[in-house]
């Protein structure tokens, strides 16, 4: 375990490195590519519960727009709140809401946490970051295991779980080398780049 977190350690740090050169014009012209992408996914069409991370200004694929279809398209909008190490899925009721949310400490919106708010307690889709991805569907996150944590929990839950979907600059996408992982992580059902789409694991929609 412990030379898995060693490996963990360093492969972020490589990564944050490689992302911190991408430029914005290449951040928005992948974003704008990944989101028709996703869009056009059976996992985006059918979903009608939908929590979606809120992206950092770099080194990530843009939500922003992705935000505003899902209440153009009617559909319940949930963003992730932090509470230590626990992570809930916050309904937000308007694109102007999202506008209005402060900055938490890791210069991302997020809900306040002095108001009552409602949890999703059932989604259909969770659409989610990470840092880096390989070829067989592995995600590397920042290191906090907040999504790992969140999704885990509906394995041994009767409700029935919800699609993932990571969307990921071409450069989180590794070719050449395997992410390495321990029976806490989880998979996402997709991978979504504007270069390709890898869907690690076949399952019924």
């Amino acid at each position: 375990m412990s030379s898995v977190r060693s490996l963990k350690i360093a492969f972020r740090k490589e990564m944050r490195h490689l992302l911190s050169e991408i430029s914005q014009e290449v951040i928005e012209r992948e974003s704008k590519i990944v989101t028709e992408k996703l869009f056009n996914t059976p996992e985006y069409i059918n979903g009608q519960n939908i929590s979606i991370y809120v992206s950092m200004l770099k080194g990530e694929i843009q939500t922003k727009s992705i935000i505003q279809d899902i209440f153009t398209k009617d559909k319940l909008c949930y963003v992730p709140r932090w509470n230590g190490d626990i992570m809930d899925m916050v309904r937000l009721y308007s694109y102007e809401e999202f506008l209005s949310l402060p900055l938490n400490r890791w210069s991302i919106p997020e809900p306040k946490h002095d108001e009552e708010k409602e949890i999703a307690t059932q989604l259909d889709l969770i659409i989610m970051p990470g840092l880096a991805f390989d070829l067989f569907g592995n995600r590397l996150g920042h290191g906090k295991g907040y999504y790992d944590r969140y999704l885990s929990k509906f394995k041994n839950n009767s409700v029935k779980p919800p699609k993932t979907v990571a969307l990921a600059l071409d450069a989180q996408i590794i070719k050449d080398k395997i992410i390495p992982t321990t029976d806490f992580d989880q998979k996402p059902d997709l991978i979504v780049s504007s270069g390709q789409i890898i869907r690690p694991i076949e399952y019924e929609m």
